[in-house]
């Protein structure tokens, strides 16, 4: 679904399926953007196991991939004094991890702030939702960054957040993108067209 007109987005938003792929257009776009624009943010990394089996994720810096940190854990894989109050399923959620790396890269002046992704483990600081809040719907200077962000299917959305997220449905300057199979391998290069007609600079 996609709202407005094409030549005043400055979000693109990714949605779709786990594992389709969102994460990976944004570290492909980044190559291709960081020519033209300063960049900033995270991403989220799945970590898995010596079996290949999924124990975790990470947030990682956009700009320096060497700054990271747990995001989450399943249970199996801490102590009980490692184990924390906000939890998704088996995973155990570090609050203070993800702010201490998020939160920084949402302040920045940069042109261009990749957002991955506003989720049910992310939403649990008040921090993030406040700032993403501001960053889209509050004043003018939602206006002045280029933000391309990962978002969960509408029947995803913690229940509290439903109404929060039905706003980037309706904002004009959103353009929502479902990702999947036939279309992923060619979004960098079309998400890039669609930016490039944007200039950060208002």
């Amino acid at each position: 679904m996609t709202t407005g007109d094409a030549t005043r987005f400055t979000r693109i938003l990714l949605t779709g399926p786990p594992g389709i792929g969102k994460t990976t257009i944004c570290k492909n776009l980044v190559p291709l953007l960081e020519k033209k624009y300063t960049i900033d943010g995270f991403y989220t990394e799945e970590l898995r196991d010596s079996n290949k089996m999924r124990i975790g994720f990470d947030i990682i810096s956009i700009k320096n991939s060497e700054i990271r940190t747990p995001l989450a854990r399943i249970a199996n894989t801490l102590n009980k004094q490692q184990f924390q109050k906000h939890r998704v399923g088996n995973y155990h959620v570090f609050i203070e991890n993800f702010e201490s790396i998020a939160l920084p890269t949402l302040d920045s002046k940069m042109d261009l702030l990749f957002i991955d992704e506003i989720g049910k483990m992310e939403l649990f600081s008040d921090k993030f939702f406040t700032t993403v809040n501001n960053l889209f719907f509050k004043g003018d200077n939602s206006r002045k960054n280029i933000i391309i962000a990962t978002i969960p299917q509408m029947h995803k959305v913690p229940p509290r957040h439903v109404s929060f997220f039905q706003q980037f449905y309706k904002d004009n300057f959103c353009k929502i993108i479902d990702v999947n199979r036939e279309n992923r391998n060619s979004l960098p290069e079309e998400i890039y067209a669609i930016i490039s007609n944007i200039s950060p600079k208002i």
